[in-house]
């Protein structure tokens, strides 16, 4: 499955339609059926191995939501936590994250029309106005404040933005993947079983071998090097961003 009607060759149908960035759907049911539907995380490593189908994976549009789709905090399932991985993978894959609004804030939405309720705001009648911290409840801050940090990690690194994605580790609840660049090389440990835990990255023979230290950029996740290898230790449905050196 993937998201063929990107340009650069020509289709099944002996047509290049030029399309720089299509959204990329195989991404946003690959990301739902991890987090709504129990499927392993691992699910993720093999979606993520056909861009090497597309002539430009980094112009794709990744997203776990928009005007024709249920709200993810409106889908069974959907919890604050989950919405936060959510965000957590969206802006630290490869391609041009799409966000769409309100989910910054957890606004709820099931089916269309109702996933394009008005946000909370922006008119003198409104009863609550998002647009402002004292404006937002205690819950919606809190994801707010999750989006601006990581959303300031990613614009602090080029790594996450134009650099290569390496998968180093997966199974049924953790996707562990590097993005590389020149200047920097990141590691994201994307965990999203509901119980803490360890797990040992290999290292040896990637672009990660030689890294004498792991500084976390974000989120409560430790890490340790050992030789050619990353022990990490993961709180219970996190994301957490280290930094190689």
């Amino acid at each position: 499955m993937t998201s063929f009607y990107q340009g650069g060759r020509k289709g099944w149908d002996g047509i290049d339609t030029q399309l720089t960035a299509p959204f990329d759907f195989p991404f946003f049911f690959t990301l739902r059926d991890v987090l709504l539907k129990g499927a392993p995380a691992g699910k993720l490593t093999n979606i993520l191995r056909q861009d090497s189908l597309y002539p430009h994976p980094e112009f794709l549009v990744p997203f776990f939501g928009n005007h024709d789709t249920t709200r993810l905090s409106g889908t069974p399932g959907g919890t604050p936590a989950r919405l936060k991985l959510a965000f957590g993978l969206l802006f630290t894959v490869r391609g041009i994250p799409e966000m769409y609004y309100g989910d910054e804030i957890g606004m709820p939405g099931g089916r269309d029309p109702d996933n394009r309720r008005d946000f909370p705001g922006g008119w003198t009648e409104d009863a609550q106005n998002a647009f402002k911290r004292d404006g937002r409840t205690q819950e919606q801050e809190a994801l707010h404040e999750y989006v601006r940090t990581l959303l300031q990690v990613r614009a602090q690194h080029s790594a996450l933005r134009r650099g290569n994605l390496w998968s180093l580790a997966s199974d049924d609840t953790t996707y562990v993947y590097m993005r590389e660049t020149d200047e920097e090389k990141i590691v994201v440990a994307f965990h999203a079983g509901e119980s803490a835990r360890e797990i040992t990255v290999p290292l040896q023979d990637t672009l990660a071998q030689d890294a004498t230290n792991a500084a976390v950029i974000f989120g409560s996740g430790q890490p340790e090097l050992a030789g050619k290898t990353m022990k990490l230790r993961l709180p219970g449905q996190s994301v957490s961003v280290f930094l190689l050196q």
